[in-house]
C-alpha cells in the first residue's frame, strides 16, 4: 500500500514538474572505471522510475513463487495428516475386530502425524498386550508417558488394567496403592483396588475401603451393607481356617462399636461359629438378640445349636412361642432342639406343626429321621420322598 502511494506521488510530481523542466533539463553524469555516461535529469528520473517498477515486479514474482512453495508444503503436510488420521481410524477398527498385529502396525505408523499420539500409543499397547508381547506393551506405555506427562493417571490405569488381565495382581495392587497416595478419592482407583483385594482374599483391606466407596457414592446403603456382610463372613472363615475361635472373638472385639452392635453382622459371626461347631460360643452371640427381640433370623440359627445345657435357650423360645404361636421358624427351632436332646415325641409335634404351615426339606428330613427312630419306616420313607420334591 505504501509503495503504491509512493508511485502515485512520483507520477504526480512528474506530471507537475515535467513541463516546467522541459526547457531546463540539466544533465546527470556518471563516471565509472574510465567510462562516462551523461543524460538529462528527466531521462535519469525515467530510468530510475522504470528500474523501481521492475524491482517491484520482481519482488512480486518472487513472493508468488515462495507462496506457491509454502502452499505446496502445506498441502503435502495436510495430506500426510489426513493419511495419518485414516490409518488411526483403521487401527482402531482393527483393534476392535481383534486384528491385533495389524492394529499395532497402523497405530504406530500414524503416531507421529496424529493429533492424538497418546491414543495411538495406548492402543498399540493394548494390541501388543493381546499378542502377549508384554515388553513391547510396556515400551509403548513409556513412550505415551514421554509424549504427554499430564496423562500419567490415564496411562497408569491402562497399565493396571492390562496387568490385571495378565494375572499380575500383586504388581497391579502395588501400582494402584501408589496411585492412591496421589489421587486418594479417584473412583476407578478405589474400585480396582477393591477388585484386587477380593481376588487376593484381602478381606481386612476391603473392609477398610468400603466406607470410602460409600462416601464417594460408589456404593449405596444397601450395597454397603451387603458388601460388609459378605466380607466379614469371608474374613471370619479365613480366621477360623488359619487360627482359632479365640482369635476370631479377639478380632471381633477390636471392631468399632457400630459394627459390634450390628444385628446382621452378629448373625454372620454366629453362622461362622456354628459352621465350625462352636455352638456354645454361637449361643453367647445369639442370646442377647433373643433377649431383645425374637425374630426368624435368630430362631433359624438356634435350630442348629447343640449345647450341653439347653434349659435357658428352651425357656426363652417357649416364652416367645406364646407371642408367636404360628411362626414356622420358631416351631422349627423348638423341634430341632428337642431332636438334638433325643426327645423325639416333642420334636415331632413341633416339626409337624411347622411343615403344616411352611414345609421345608430340612424339616421333612428331620421328621423322617424321627420316624426311623420310632421304627415307623413307611412314614419315614414318605417324609424322605417329600423332602426331595
Amino acid at each position: 500500500m505504501i509503495r503504491l502511494i509512493l508511485l502515485l506521488v512520483i507520477l504526480a510530481a512528474a506530471l507537475l514538474l515535467g513541463p516546467q523542466l522541459a526547457d531546463h533539463q540539466g544533465y546527470v553524469m556518471i563516471a565509472v572505471a574510465g567510462y562516462t555516461i551523461e543524460m538529462s535529469v528527466v531521462t535519469a528520473a525515467i530510468i530510475a522510475f522504470v528500474f523501481y517498477i521492475v524491482l517491484l515486479m520482481t519482488e512480486g514474482l518472487l513472493s508468488r513463487l515462495f507462496s506457491v512453495r509454502r502452499g505446496l508444503r502445506g498441502w503435502w503436510g495436510n495430506r500426510r495428516y489426513l493419511k495419518a488420521q485414516r490409518q488411526t481410524q483403521k487401527g482402531m477398527t482393527a483393534l476392535a475386530e481383534g486384528e491385533y498385529q495389524r492394529a499395532e502396525h497402523l497405530m504406530l505408523r500414524s503416531a507421529e502425524q496424529s493429533d492424538l499420539p497418546l491414543l495411538n500409543y495406548l492402543s498399540a499397547a493394548e494390541a501388543a498386550h493381546a499378542q502377549g508381547a508384554y515388553q513391547k506393551r510396556d515400551e509403548y506405555l513409556i513412550k505415551a508417558g514421554e509424549l504427554d506427562p499430564q496423562a500419567q493417571l490415564a496411562i497408569q490405569l491402562t497399565q493396571v488394567r492390562l496387568l490385571q488381565d495378565q494375572g499380575e495382581w500383586q504388581q497391579s495392587r502395588e501400582l494402584l496403592e501408589t496411585l492412591r497416595q496421589r489421587w486418594p478419592h479417584h473412583p476407578q482407583i478405589l474400585q480396582r483396588l477393591r477388585d484386587i483385594y477380593r481376588s487376593q482374599q484381602a478381606w481386612k483391606e476391603e473392609l477398610a475401603l468400603l466406607p470410602l466407596l460409600h462416601k464417594q457414592r460408589l456404593l449405596n446403603d444397601t450395597e454397603l451393607t451387603a458388601a460388609q456382610q459378605a466380607s466379614y463372613r469371608s474374613l471370619f472363615s479365613q480366621i477360623m481356617q488359619t487360627q482359632n475361635e479365640d482369635d476370631l472373638l479377639a478380632f471381633w472385639q477390636q471392631q468399632p462399636r457400630t459394627i459390634r452392635h450390628d444385628t446382621q453382622l452378629k448373625l454372620v459371626l454366629a453362622d461362622t461359629l456354628i459352621e465350625h461347631q462352636q455352638y456354645q460360643l454361637a449361643y453367647e452371640q445369639l442370646a442377647p438378640l433373643l433377649r431383645k427381640h425374637g425374630d426368624e433370623a435368630v430362631w433359624q440359627r438356634c435350630a442348629a445349636l447343640k449345647l450341653t445345657d439347653y434349659t435357658p435357650l428352651m425357656q426363652q423360645l417357649l416364652r416367645q412361642l406364646k407371642h408367636h404361636p404360628q411362626s414356622p421358624a420358631l416351631l422349627s427351632a423348638l423341634g430341632h432342639l428337642y431332636y438334638h436332646q433325643g426327645q423325639y415325641v416333642q420334636a415331632q409335634g413341633y416339626l409337624e406343626r411347622c411343615v403344616s404351615l411352611q414345609p421345608t426339606s430340612v424339616d421333612r428330613r428331620t421328621l423322617a429321621s424321627i420316624m426311623e427312630q420310632q421304627r415307623l419306616f413307611e412314614k419315614a420313607a414318605e417324609y424322605y420322598r417329600l423332602s426331595l420334591s
